[in-house]
């Protein structure tokens, strides 16, 4: 007869949240000697029970409750680290250097891809124009100040508004720039080259 095989290690589910960053209902308090053991290491046969220590006073036991979990939209909004990624903002700028991201930095980087469409950043003797995607870039940033609309600074408020006005005067001029392109270049038109 063959003798019964024991497992040789066991599965638990150590995990102390949901997905949606809520404490789970059948997770068990980790104790300092659980923390410290590496995570994949082998479990062993559980010891018969010790005899709990008497309890401390109410004042030390609370002051040792941990903190709730930050809600995942805490998390995201740079208020912790991220529980599903471990990403921390904070964190990250502390280590690798940087200035917190803010409102007019998201605007200044949409601007500056809405000039290379104007042209603006080319160092040649010709433009390259892309009117179209100039003109979506002005309707994303509108549609941006639109959906921040009353969660603005005045000087941010100001500032799109502004942004938004030069960036449809440069529109315009484009595009009159091109009409009159058109007509010179148009059969029959004063100036233009008959053959």
């Amino acid at each position: 007869m063959e003798k019964e095989k024991k497992p040789e290690f066991v599965v638990t589910d150590r995990r102390k949240f949901t997905v949606e960053g809520e404490p789970r209902a059948d997770a068990q308090a980790e104790t300092p000697s659980q923390a410290a053991e590496p995570a994949n290491s082998v479990s062993k046969p559980a010891a018969p029970p010790q005899p709990e220590p008497p309890a401390a006073p109410k004042q030390e036991k609370s002051a040792a409750k941990p903190e709730p979990a930050a809600s995942p939209k805490q998390a995201s909004a740079g208020a912790g680290p991220d529980l599903a990624t471990g990403y921390s903002a904070e964190r990250e700028r502390a280590s690798f250097g940087g200035q917190k991201m803010e409102f007019v930095h998201l605007l200044d980087m949409l601007v500056q891809t809405a000039m290379m469409y104007s042209g603006a950043m080319d160092s040649g003797a010709e433009r390259r124009v892309d009117i179209v995607g100039l003109r979506q870039m002005i309707d994303l940033i509108a549609v941006l100040g639109e959906k921040t609309r009353g969660n603005l600074t005045e000087q941010e408020e100001g500032i799109l508004k502004n942004t938004l006005f030069q960036l449809r005067m440069t529109y315009m001029e484009i595009v009159n720039m091109i009409d009159r392109q058109a007509m010179q270049k148009a059969p029959g038109a004063p100036g233009s080259a008959r053959k």
